[in-house]
Formats: C-alpha cells, sequence, structure tokens
C-alpha cells in the first residue's frame, strides 16, 4: 500500500488498523522527516491516528456539513474528553479538508483542537454493502477543569462551524453523582430514540451501553480468509442520527461491544467500532488485555470495567478465545487494583454484553458465567449489568452460583455479606424478546409470569472450557442446574438509573441506589418519556474505604 510517507507491505495491510499503519510509518521515519512530509502533502491532523491524506478529503474545497456528534470520557474523566462527530453519508463520500474543535468556558469558545479524521477500513473483495462511506472525526480534549460545563462547537474546514453544545467534565473526588445503563439500542424512533431520551432527562454523569448499538451487522467478521458477508452501515448513520441529538452530544456514552457489533471487518470484526468510538482500546487502562475494546475507569468512589464477552461466550462464538486468555488475567489486574483500599474504590460495577443468569430471551450463558462468575465472587463485584435480552430482570444477589438472599424490589444488598447483583438491562430499544404472557422459563420473585413461567431456564455450555473462558467441543443448550434465582423480570423498555451517594465521613456508609426505568409504552412503542415508572429498585450499600472529597 502506497501512502505519501512511505509504502506498506500488501501482507500486512489486511490486518493493520489506521493506528497500527501509523505506528508502522513512525518506526521507518523519524519523527522530524514525517511531519516534514506531512506537511508537504497538507493533510495533517494534530490529534489521532489519521496522518496521511484520504480520498475524502480536499484543501480546496468548502468542508461537508457537520453531522451528529457524540461524546465520551478520556482517560481521566475529571479533565479529558472525546468529542466525535460524522460527515456524509455511507453512500455520500464527505470532504473533512480540516477537522477542528472549538471550545471553552462560553459560547465564544476561545480555544481550538485540530481532530482526525478516519473512514472505516474496507475489507479486500467486501461487497458493495459493506463499504462504509461515511466519515468520523475525533478529538481528545485535555487539561479541562473537573466538573465544569463546556461549550464547543465542531468543523470539518475551520470555516463553517456546527451549533454550540455543552458537556460537563467529570467530578473529581468522591462525590455524589449519577449514572445510567442500558443495551440493546437499535435504531427505532418509537423505542430507540424514546430510551436515549428518557437517560439525558435524568442528566447522569454518564451512561454505560453493554452493547449491540446500531444492529449493522449480524454477528460476522472477516480475518482476511475469503470473502466477508455483508452488513448495512446505513444503521450507524440512524443510529447517531438518534443517539447524538437525544443524548450523546452532551452525555458521555460510554459503549461496549455486542455480538451485533462484530462487524465483518479486520481487527476481529472490531475495525468499525474502533473507528467510531475512540476511547474503546485508547488508554492505558486497556494494556496487556489482549483486546482493545475493553474499558476500565474510576469515577468518584465507583469503578467501571467494560468486558468483551465475545472472547469467552457459549452463545456467540464467532470470536472465542481470541485473546488466548489475557482478558481474564487482565480483569483479575483491575480488580486487585480496585480493591485494594488505596485506591479509593468501593463499589466495582462490571459490564459485558451476554447474561450469565436470564430466565427470558436467548437463555443464560454459561460461557460467561463459568469464566468469570468465580472472579466476580473473589473481589467482591458489587454490580454486573448484562444486555442481549431483550428485557429487563433483576438477579438475586449470588455466591458460589446461590442465591445469598430474596431482596424483594425496594431492598436494600450488602455485597459483603450478600454478593454479587446481576441486571440484565436489555430494553435499550431493539424489538423486546419475551411480554407479559410468554418468552419466560421458571418463577421468578416478581413481574411478568412469576410464579407461571414455561419449563426451567436454560443455559448454554461448551463441551469444555479452561479457567480463562477458552471453550471447545462445541456448545449446547442445557437446564440450568442453578435455580430460584430470578428476583424481577418484566418484558419492558428500559433503562437503569443509579445514584452514588458519598460517605460522609471517612469510613463511613456509601450506597448505590439502583432504579429500572419503565417509560409509559404500549407495544412496540414508548409512548411518553415524561410519564414514568419505577418498576424495580435496589440500593447496595458498604463501608467505605475512603471519606467525601478524597
Amino acid at each position: 500500500m502506497e501512502t505519501p510517507y512511505g509504502e506498506i507491505p500488501q501482507r500486512f495491510v489486511k490486518d493493520m488498523s489506521a493506528q497500527e499503519m501509523h505506528d508502522y510509518l513512525r518506526q521507518r521515519h523519524s519523527r522530524r522527516s514525517f511531519l516534514k512530509g506531512a506537511a508537504g502533502g497538507g493533510a495533517l491532523a494534530a490529534a489521532g491516528p489519521t496522518l496521511w491524506t484520504r480520498s475524502f478529503t480536499d484543501s480546496s474545497a468548502a468542508g461537508s456539513p457537520v453531522g451528529p456528534q457524540w461524546i465520551a470520557f478520556g482517560p481521566d474523566p475529571a479533565t479529558e474528553m472525546h468529542v466525535s462527530w460524522s460527515a456524509g453519508a455511507y453512500t455520500t463520500k464527505a470532504n473533512v479538508p480540516k477537522p477542528v474543535v472549538r471550545w471553552g468556558l462560553t459560547g465564544e469558545y476561545g480555544r481550538l483542537t485540530d481532530a482526525s479524521s478516519d473512514l472505516v477500513p474496507t475489507p479486500v473483495n467486501a461487497p458493495a454493502r459493506n463499504v462504509d462511506l461515511t466519515a468520523y472525526q475525533h478529538a481528545l480534549l485535555t487539561r479541562l477543569r473537573p466538573d465544569t460545563t463546556y461549550h464547543y462547537s465542531v468543523s470539518n474546514d475551520g470555516v463553517t462551524w456546527g451549533p454550540d453544545t455543552t458537556f460537563r467534565t467529570g467530578k473529581a473526588g468522591v462525590r455524589d453523582f449519577r449514572f445510567c445503563a442500558t443495551g440493546d439500542e437499535d435504531t427505532y424512533t418509537t423505542s430507540s430514540q424514546p430510551v436515549m431520551r428518557s437517560i439525558a432527562s435524568y442528566d447522569p454523569d454518564f451512561t454505560i451501553v453493554a452493547g449491540d448499538l446500531s444492529y449493522a451487522s449480524d454477528d460476522g467478521t472477516y480475518k482476511g480468509v475469503g470473502t466477508p458477508v455483508p452488513y448495512n452501515p446505513v444503521a450507524w448513520d440512524e443510529y447517531f442520527g438518534l443517539l447524538g441529538p437525544a443524548a450523546a452530544q452532551s452525555v458521555p456514552w460510554m459503549v461496549g461491544m455486542g455480538n451485533h457489533d462484530v462487524e465483518p471487518l479486520t481487527e476481529n470484526g472490531f475495525a468499525g467500532i474502533l473507528t467510531r468510538f475512540p476511547h474503546l482500546g485508547a488508554t492505558k487502562a486497556a494494556a496487556g488485555s489482549g483486546s482493545k475494546v475493553v474499558q476500565s475507569f474510576a469515577y468518584g468512589n465507583v469503578a467501571v470495567i467494560g468486558l468483551d464477552d465475545s472472547d469467552v461466550s457459549a452463545l456467540d462464538t464467532v470470536n472465542n478465545g481470541y485473546t488466548s486468555g489475557q482478558q481474564t488475567i487482565w480483569l483479575v489486574e483491575q480488580l486487585e487494583k480496585y480493591r485494594d483500599p488505596r485506591s479509593g474504590v468501593d463499589f466495582i460495577v462490571v459490564f459485558f454484553h451476554h447474561c450469565p443468569y436470564c430466565s427470558g430471551g436467548p437463555c443464560s450463558d454459561g460461557g460467561d458465567r463459568y469464566a468469570w462468575q468465580p472472579i466476580f465472587d473473589r473481589f467482591g463485584v458489587d454490580l454486573v449489568v448484562n444486555g442481549h435480552n431483550h428485557l429487563y430482570e433483576r438477579v438475586y444477589p449470588m455466591r458460589g452460583n446461590v442465591v445469598q438472599a430474596e431482596v424483594p424490589p425496594g431492598g436494600t444488598i450488602d455485597p459483603v455479606t450478600m454478593g454479587t447483583t446481576y441486571i440484565c438491562t436489555g430494553g435499550g430499544g431493539a424489538g423486546l424478546a419475551a411480554s407479559a404472557t410468554s418468552g419466560w422459563y421458571g418463577t421468578s420473585g416478581g413481574g411478568d409470569l412469576a410464579a407461571a413461567g414455561t419449563g426451567t431456564p436454560a443455559i448454554e455450555v461448551w463441551g469444555a472450557e479452561t479457567s480463562r473462558g477458552i471453550g471447545s467441543g462445541g456448545t449446547s443448550s442445557q437446564p440450568d442446574p442453578v435455580t430460584g434465582w430470578s428476583a424481577y423480570r418484566r418484558a419492558q423498555y428500559c433503562h437503569l438509573v443509579v445514584d452514588v451517594t458519598a460517605p460522609r465521613a471517612f469510613g463511613g456508609q456509601t450506597s448505590m441506589h439502583i432504579r429500572a426505568i419503565d417509560p409509559a409504552q404500549s407495544g412496540s412503542t414508548i409512548t411518553s418519556v415524561t410519564s414514568e415508572a419505577v418498576m424495580d429498585s435496589v440500593t447496595l450499600v458498604r463501608r467505605s474505604v475512603t471519606g467525601p472529597d478524597r
């Protein structure tokens, strides 16, 4: 492959991301000569991986209109923010000669940060439907003030600007805060968009998403052999068109991977999501995991860890074992770090796509359960958030695959003595996987068909599985040997609102109040986001290892 800064051998190109191409060229050329050559090419972006002119940039022509915007925390949530936006569409090339963000404490801005611009890499011999011509721009804003509102506006050419928008940086120290959680969003104006708007109405500090974002793909990957299967990149234009204006242009959207986010592209199918979401795999915290799509950060006295369970899943096996167990080792390292009292962390939240426990929809994922549940027990993980099954279900606190206490809605859980709470919040907008009268198995403590579910809940398991989650021998659906764990379930569009109360004195009590929000809905349509109910709630409590404003 020829670039303005040297040649990359074709045998490497098919498996390289833009960042890896950049690193390869940087190793071959000194920084001084590299920048000199880039200046001659007239297309050097000061931030991000794209360091050579692409066919969609023409410095002599006006830039394309700005598309929807979305944000995510940088490595330090209190002082860094990723700002992203799109231009053009999947069938329409954009012109992005000078992507830039202007920002400041007021609408007069005062600061400029250059952005990178890139396309989703298209595999060789890909079907026409696999080509995504939408341009994605990213800038990392740094040296921000904690807990401060900033104005920003983006441009593709430094001349014509998008609308004034605001975001608020993360809080520093140990403070009260709120975050939301959802999963399985999709692109429906009747359900996906209202859930996004509902989340924004709670003004969270950030939102975590347990995968399955746009549904552009059906689990396909491309590893340089054969011909990729088609996928539908227009879904990403539709997704960001809903998500940005509804919520994510002002609320950090910390997405994770789902099976429908694994596209028929390189990077184990992750090339697309890595191009669209720069926070994934971009922090030092992900180093050593063997995966570019994991994440880990601390916010107040809460640690958040995002995993990619396509590595261990028995339900969706296309990427099984791709980290050779490194992700599971990394998980242990992260939990060791956060359980050190000097970390200032009290609660640990882990999120990933498939459910270790679920009595509706596809069933429980034994790959996840048997690989990671013992680790969650060992380190006292407080809350596990999942999606995949398009419904809501809370599980009684578990330890050693045994229910520790039957906590009803509105109850209180001490994770130290009771174990881990698992919640599926897969009602983010995709078509529901059950109903009030069907699709549930076994009994539950409350909600849909609580006493009249069909048969025994099932679990998908591997024929054999290592301690690091590498499966073999094929998978099969079996009756779940563990029963009685469903605390509350509803086939409803939903999301979580989690209010964290910091300790008022060093070593005092701290809490995490979790509400499952049920927007007014009828069938496949959410009818109101101003008429909402709390369909389930629990409060997790701990004795803090830290104090206020640590």
